[in-house]
């Protein structure tokens, strides 16, 4: 959440680029919004995106050691690669499923200004547009995008936590002390493989998510949505926006798990001893 406060500029001009086929780059998004609601208009629904990372991200982190303390249990100190896996997977579910209501209210409230005026949400915070989606739109909207949010999710686990993990050991193993320079690094390289391995999944989401339903309409599924972006736009738009979203994931990383890092070792400290 610490983070989120630093880097919701960048993750809003991502969000516009991967929802819209006519903003061209991210300095067009940046004039876009700046120009039509000043720079406040940047920080639009930071409070979804504290209540994303307060669901989701927090989700992974506790289910990915929970998993990762559960299946190493026989001794060993590195898991086995079935049990990175198996680790990976139950926290980007976890985490994708406790993590979607945020991460619908977070999309939509950065995406609400670059839509015509009568078609804007015009959420005050993240639970006012949690009780209006309910509301208007049913129980169900809770979960809309579900699909990609946990392949996102299981992507974005296996390519932060784990990548984070290798280069972390990797760094220790060659005489690195356990630091904040190798907690520096690692979520840094980090950084680039998670931006590419989730950019994917994360602007089929994010369509998905933003889509203003009309009554009647049928909601497209997560293969049509991929088909229609594919077909309209070519698949270079399954990596719209990625250098604002490396621009955004490399510091959100490296103030996460720093700070991360230091409530493990506090904790350790204090109550493990």
């Amino acid at each position: 959440m610490t983070a989120s406060c630093f880097t919701h500029p960048l993750d809003l001009i991502k969000v516009h680029l991967q929802t819209s086929t006519s903003r061209k780059s991210a300095l067009h998004a940046l004039r876009t919004v700046l120009t039509d609601r000043g720079l406040l208009g940047l920080y639009n629904g930071l409070s979804a995106a504290l209540l994303r990372q307060g669901t989701y991200t927090m989700t992974r982190f506790a289910v990915y050691d929970l998993a990762k303390e559960q299946l190493s249990s026989n001794g060993k100190k590195s898991l086995g690669p079935w049990q990175v896996v198996v680790a990976t997977v139950l926290s980007g579910v976890a985490g994708g499923i406790v993590g979607n209501p945020g991460e619908i209210v977070n999309v939509r409230m950065q995406n609400d200004q670059a839509l015509p005026t009568k078609l804007q949400r015009n959420y005050k915070s993240a639970v006012h547009g949690l009780v209006d989606m309910v509301k208007t739109e049913g129980i169900g909207a809770l979960m809309i995008g579900v699909g990609p949010s946990l392949v996102r999710a299981t992507l974005a686990t296996g390519s932060q936590f784990v990548s984070y993990d290798i280069v972390k050991a990797k760094m220790m193993a060659e005489g690195c002390e356990d630091s904040v320079g190798v907690h520096f690094a690692a979520s840094f390289l980090a950084g680039i493989v998670a931006t590419t391995v989730c950019s994917p999944a994360d602007v089929v989401k994010s369509r998905m998510m933003a889509l203003v339903r009309t009554e009647g309409a049928k909601i497209p599924g997560l293969w049509q949505t991929c088909r229609s972006i594919y077909a309209n736009e070519g698949a270079r738009a399954f990596f719209k926006g990625w250098v604002p979203s490396y621009v955004r994931l490399c510091p959100q990383l490296v103030i996460t798990f720093v700070i991360y890092e230091k409530l493990r070792k506090s904790y350790f400290a204090h109550y493990k001893s």
